[in-house]
């Protein structure tokens, strides 16, 4: 059967007086159909059988097999043909075998010639209207199938070929390229399929980008037909011919001509495909090659979410590098604020030890042994006092990110015998009492230092010129045995509740030299050990942080508090 939307009608009279065949054939040599005769339904049906029909005319009364078994045999395997019935005989029961067999028309004999086109007209041409419908419909549920498959297609060049593949098979191509702008990378993919044969292509020169990308923006923004390789528009941008036939694939250079659908999404092109001219492929404007464009046109749509998706894992992949980075300069900032405080003690110390050493100098220049005595005990209480201060110092100059299994009850501890000498908790009571169990976390202990040195250290802060300071840290197990927390409660000013969900933000501080840092890489480090972080403030009361960390997949044990 032929394509009744692009080719001749094909019609075959069946009659068992040739008369009426002959007729036939006269009233339509003129009207462009391919017209074959047959004088019986078996000759008809062998007929058929060898090449289809677009319309059947057939005669009802004929003998061996009437026309109306006939037309049941054919709509049996060829569903699509249509029928025009002819009679001599006219009655109501022919009639009606006429309509529940779908006929076009019914033509009472003898007919004139007029008649007979007139009906093959009306037949012909609701043969068309049917035919592009169904062909439309197929044409959407392919593309529909194709889309499908583009979205389970998890990268540019699988989306890239699957789509080649697709408009090859619908304008009957046997090769074809894609060529397209990878934006992410800054480079030209090049894909090409001969007889399934799969090559691929990058273009880095960037003489080559800038032309290409000059010659795709100018030229191809419609589809049309390149009719030669010496007139394809990359010459204007490039005059180097051997380059240009370098970049052009060479099934285009053999056959000498080329279709090209623009791969592009509204205003934004982002490459051509290239196929050789075929029937379809040169029909620029017709349903089919709409259907082509179509394709290109999602692709273009594929690669454009490719392109951000992309973009946006790269961006990622940046942001927690920097993250990362503000940890490791945070720890540094800490390391440093904390050399300030040590070196404070250590110099108080340190004075009250040279303050001692000069007393007893001027005591032995004069002889005066008798209090010689009371400096010396002085000298080794202090001495005494700076080796308990720094045997409780924390190791913070490993950057290195590294999780081991840690008792965290032991690790808080240290965290507190640490920070009561200090400066900054100076009339600070800091209540905390070591609960009488194992708490084993897996976790980078430095980063987890670092998250309860930040948090005390403001809590202290917060309750800088309140009547009462206190610091109260507590830790609990939960009933299940899967997690534990710890909350961390002072009585400063407390935090305004507006500013409460802001806590997290980066740069937000309450402190007037603070950098505004400290807090969210709190956030940082409890996310990157699995926690939550939360925080519960009332002005002019206090604030409380909440933490909770799931527990190692070790057995709880009591421990021996120190």
């Amino acid at each position: 059967m032929s394509n009744p939307k692009t080719g001749k009608i094909q019609i075959l009279a069946v009659d068992d007086e040739s008369i009426v065949l002959s007729l036939i054939c006269d009233s339509l040599e003129d009207e462009s159909y391919v017209i074959r005769t047959a004088e019986s339904a078996t000759d008809a049906l062998n007929m058929l059988k060898d090449k289809p029909a677009d319309l059947v005319i057939t005669d009802i009364r004929m003998p061996e097999m009437n026309g109306i078994e006939m037309v049941e045999h054919i709509h049996k395997n060829w569903p699509d043909t249509g029928v025009i019935f002819m009679t001599g005989y006219a009655n109501l029961d022919n009639a009606k075998d006429a309509i529940k067999h779908n006929a076009i028309d019914y033509i009472m004999k003898p007919f004139e010639l007029t008649e007979i086109r007139r009906s093959v007209s009306k037949a012909v041409d609701k043969i068309r209207k049917e035919s592009a419908y169904k062909t439309s419909g197929e044409k959407l549920e392919s593309l529909s199938d194709f889309n499908q498959m583009l979205q389970t297609a998890g990268d540019q060049i699988s989306v890239s070929s699957a789509s080649l593949h697709f408009i090859m098979m619908q304008s009957g191509a046997d090769c074809g390229t894609v060529l397209y702008w990878d934006r992410p990378k800054g480079q030209f993919q090049c894909i090409t399929i001969v007889d399934d044969n799969v090559s691929k292509r990058i273009l880095s020169d960037k003489a080559i980008i800038d032309a290409l990308l000059k010659c795709i923006s100018e030229n191809f923004t419609e589809p049309h037909l390149i009719p030669s390789p010496e007139e394809h528009p990359l010459h204007n941008c490039i005059s180097n011919t051997k380059i240009v036939n370098d970049i052009l694939p060479s099934w285009f250079l053999d056959k000498g001509q080329a279709v090209i659908v623009p791969i592009k999404r509204a205003d934004s092109i982002y490459g051509v495909i290239m196929i050789p001219p075929t029937e379809i492929s040169q029909s620029i404007g017709t349903a089919n090659f709409n259907l082509l464009s179509m394709a290109a046109n999602q692709l273009a749509l594929s690669l454009e979410n490719l392109f951000l998706l992309e973009e946006t894992q790269n961006a990622y992949t940046k942001l927690k590098e920097l993250q990362d980075e503000t940890i490791s300069l945070e720890k540094m900032a800490t390391r440093g604020e904390m050399s300030a405080e040590i070196g404070h003690e250590l110099n108080n110390f340190l004075g009250v030890v040279a303050g001692n050493l000069s007393l007893l100098d001027v005591l032995l220049s004069k002889k005066a042994y008798d209090n010689i005595d009371k400096h010396m005990k002085a000298i080794f209480s202090h001495i005494e006092r700076m080796k308990r201060f720094t045997s409780n110092l924390m190791d913070l100059s490993n950057t290195a990110s590294k999780k081991e299994m840690i008792n965290f009850n032991d690790l808080l501890s240290e965290v507190v015998d640490y920070l009561k000498p200090q400066k900054r908790f100076k009339d600070v009571v800091i209540d905390f009492e070591k609960v009488d169990m194992n708490i084993p976390l897996e976790a980078d202990a430095t980063h987890i230092q670092q998250l309860l040195y930040n948090i005390f250290n403001n809590a202290a802060d917060a309750t800088r010129g309140c009547e009462t300071r206190q610091i109260t840290a507590r830790v609990n197990v939960d009933n299940d045995g899967q997690r534990f927390s710890i909350s961390i409660a002072d009585t400063g000013t407390g935090i305004e509740p507006e500013r409460l969900s802001q806590m997290f933000n980066q740069r937000f501080t309450t402190k007037k030299d603070g950098h505004g840092y400290g807090l969210m890489v709190c956030k940082r480090i409890v996310d990157n050990h699995n926690g939550h972080l939360n925080v519960d403030s009332i002005v002019g009361q206090g604030t409380i942080f909440f933490i909770d960390f799931p527990l190692a997949a070790t057995t709880v044990e009591p421990s021996v508090v120190s």
